[in-house]
């Protein structure tokens, strides 16, 4: 059961990381939402972040690993999985793998990749190294640059969520070109912050209102079809997981100890965008996204 003072530790932790990823990069105020909350409320968050060039995926990324243990790798496509291998090999106490262009790893590196993200270990000449927890932050640019790979369903599956990066409003160019825009460097994020917010979501006790909410917009997510046939390359039950802890630290961070719709709606598209059979996606962009926004609006219609 939550105490009130859990509550407001974590509403003030929240807000504090918000406020600082302000001063990171301009505008972009969904993706600070979902990078702050997926943060926050698991201490093995896989996060991908999509976009064009230029965005400043790369500055967020690097400002949330500055106060962490990390490692970054920098994929380039001739890389092979003993490259990360031997990088890696000693740095089970690693808090946070940064991966660099995730899209240009081939084949073979992803294997290794997904081998990592889905059993915190990997295999090397026999040998298997075994990771603590430890968050993954990759960014990858958007698919129409030249050498990239497609990304197997599968290792899409592994990553939590998916957070494109939109391009940047006029009035944003305006600043970054004529302001004093400077981005904040070191993250002040610290461990016990991050222990404090899990340690909230693990004491958030739903109850059977809490539960009959989710389930109903579960099913709802799950029956989204396209002519005729479920889009959904899978089944949803780790992103649901993942959904479960997230809007539990949303619902916190309202101060309340109860879920509501619009806990999840704004998330919907990062949860599940990526769990759908990618064929449909690069086929029907703009169909895809118009059902998404589709189903949030039944999700907001939901009797509570």
């Amino acid at each position: 059961m939550l105490k009130e003072k859990e509550i407001m530790e974590v509403m003030k932790i929240y807000e504090n990381m918000l406020a600082t990823l302000d001063k990171v990069i301009i505008g972009q105020k969904g993706v600070k939402k979902a990078v702050a909350t997926s943060i926050l409320c698991d201490r093995n968050s896989k996060i991908l972040l999509t976009g064009n060039t230029g965005l400043g995926k790369t500055t967020l990324s690097n400002f949330l690993a500055s106060n962490l243990n990390y490692q970054r790798i920098s994929v380039t496509s001739d890389m092979i999985p003993n490259d990360i291998q031997e990088q890696l090999k000693n740095s089970q106490e690693m808090r946070m793998l940064q991966i660099d262009e995730f899209n240009r790893a081939n084949g073979k590196l992803q294997s290794a990749f997904l081998e990592l993200f889905a059993e915190k270990q990997m295999s090397m000449n026999g040998k298997k190294y075994e990771f603590n927890d430890f968050y993954v932050l990759a960014t990858q640019n958007s698919a129409d640059i030249a050498g990239i790979f497609n990304v197997p369903q599968a290792v899409y599956d592994r990553f939590d969520v998916n957070i494109y990066v939109e391009n940047l409003t006029n009035e944003e160019k305006r600043m970054l070109l004529f302001g004093d825009f400077e981005p904040e460097k070191k993250n002040n994020l610290q461990e016990q912050d991050i222990i404090t917010a899990k340690s909230a979501v693990e004491h958030f006790n739903t109850k059977r209102k809490d539960e009959d909410l989710m389930m109903q917009i579960f099913e709802i997510i799950d029956n989204m079809t396209m002519n005729g046939k479920k889009i959904f390359a899978g089944s949803n039950i780790r992103a649901h997981k993942f959904a479960l802890k997230l809007v539990k630290l949303v619902a916190i961070t309202e101060g309340r100890d109860y879920i509501l719709p619009t806990d999840i709606v704004d998330f919907v598209n990062c949860l599940y965008m990526h769990r759908i059979d990618q064929t449909k996606v690069r086929l029907n962009d703009e169909n895809i996204k118009e059902k998404f926004e589709q189903v949030k609006k039944k999700i907001l219609h939901i009797k509570i």
